[in-house]
């Protein structure tokens, strides 16, 4: 039996999928990626919204780094996801 409901399973794969082929690395997230991912579902973030927020939150990251091989996370960029899904929600 799998740990993850089958109703959070698109969500979660579209949001993963999406992640993973922006940063065009991995096979998959942490537990905590996965967790947060969670919690923006519950919350009743729209999938779509989600991934404009992760988008801009990983360009403003993109543009701060000062090497062009940087690693980040949905965990490390957090907080800038969050409040690019706030500004969207005004």
């Amino acid at each position: 039996m799998s740990l993850i409901e089958k109703k959070n399973l698109n969500y979660l794969t579209t949001v993963e999928q999406f992640f993973l082929s922006l940063k065009d690395s991995g096979l998959s997230l942490s537990s905590s990626d996965y967790h947060l991912i969670g919690q923006w579902e519950t919350r009743g973030v729209p999938v779509q919204a989600l991934c404009r927020a992760i988008e801009s939150g990983y360009g403003q990251v993109r543009q701060q780094s000062r090497t062009t091989n940087f690693k980040t996370s949905l965990s490390r960029m957090a907080t800038l996801i969050d409040q690019e899904i706030e500004k969207a929600g005004r």
